[in-house]
């Protein structure tokens, strides 16, 4: 069974998604958390009762994912005033106590308190390390690895091309080639490719119904059947895109939900809550899931929560929630999706 990698961030919806997959879903799924600072605080009131950042991120990793393995990158994370060590090291000792099975994510351009707390943690749980890479890097593998300080068959390497996976795509078999050619491929742990045909936002999209083209599972379908001398795994970015929601996403902003089909997304692109024009929050989202549970390429799964919901939505049969319970939608049905396509 092919490995998928979906990379989220650790933000509310994107928890709530993946802690309503369905059992046979998560099999050889390894997402990818990215903790920034917004994800790695307490409240007063934990503060007060001794809980610290690292247990109650270790605490929410296993209500919301469990004991499967998962990378954990956490490199945009500074060391608090006058601590000598990343915030990794805390992390992984919450992990350990919680019995959770974290592998730390890394990539070059990570600083060197960083990369000394992936060596740490990798060193004290045995589990390994992902390193992220780009297409330079890729193709220059045999120049830095011998220097990143860990051994071939300990690292997951993750082609992660971020919005340049279409580029990528593009460039045909000079991209096949490269991973032909990758720097002792088959001697790596396991190799992934990643990316996001997502665009940062949609300003530039009328309001409507969108569809585009999932580059990166293009792209993971060639290099599958490229003959490789090595399992091709594949990665995506789960979340809309790779741009944080902009402050009060809630009061005004464009109302849009993304939604997987199998070698396209499916985008309802709304209209401003406030203003000239404006549609209220509850009808647009109503319109969209009329649209989504109608359109005639969806592929409904069965027992997937998100479709479920749609479903219910669209039929009055339920409240049409938030754009966090839109992200929930999103996140859960595309993991469903991508994991039901995969060999």
């Amino acid at each position: 069974m092919a490995r998928y990698i979906p990379i989220l961030r650790w933000k509310q919806g994107e928890r709530r998604g993946i802690s309503q997959l369905q059992a046979g879903t998560r099999r050889n799924v390894i997402p990818l958390f990215q903790v920034g600072a917004d994800q790695f605080r307490v409240s007063a009131a934990q503060q007060r009762a001794g809980r610290s950042p690292a247990q109650e991120l270790a605490n929410g990793l296993l209500s919301d994912w469990g004991t499967s393995p998962f990378y954990l990158d956490a490199s945009e994370l500074s060391p608090a005033p006058g601590a000598t060590h990343h915030p990794l090291i805390d992390i992984a000792a919450a992990a350990r106590t919680n019995g959770l099975q974290l592998i730390p994510a890394s990539s070059l351009s990570a600083n060197r308190l960083y990369a000394a707390a992936v060596q740490t943690a990798t060193a004290t749980d045995g589990r390994g390390a992902g390193f992220r890479i780009d297409l330079h890097e890729l193709t220059t593998a045999s120049a830095w690895s011998a220097s990143w300080g860990q051994a071939f068959g300990v690292i997951d390497l993750i082609a992660d091309f971020r919005g340049s996976v279409g580029t990528v795509l593009a460039l045909g078999a000079p991209a096949i080639a490269a991973f032909q050619n990758l720097h002792n491929g088959p001697a790596w742990r396991s190799v992934t490719i990643a990316g996001t045909s997502m665009p940062l936002d949609f300003s530039g999209y009328s309001a409507g119904v969108h569809i585009i083209p999932r580059a990166e599972w293009l792209l993971w379908q060639a290099l599958s059947i490229a003959g490789l001398p090595y399992d091709i795994g594949y990665g995506d970015y789960a979340t809309v895109s790779l741009a944080a929601p902009p402050p009060g996403i809630a009061w005004g902003y464009p109302i849009n939900v993304k939604y997987t089909l199998q070698n396209e997304f499916l985008v309802c692109r709304g209209v401003k809550t406030t203003g000239r024009g404006a549609v209220d929050l509850a009808p647009q989202l109503i319109g969209h899931a009329r649209t989504i549970s109608g359109y005639p390429t969806r592929a409904r799964l069965a027992g997937c929560w998100a479709d479920d919901t749609v479903d219910a939505i669209a039929a009055g049969a339920q409240s049409p929630g938030n754009l966090e319970t839109w992200v929930r939608i999103g996140i859960n049905r595309h993991i469903e999706r991508v994991r039901s396509d995969l060999p």
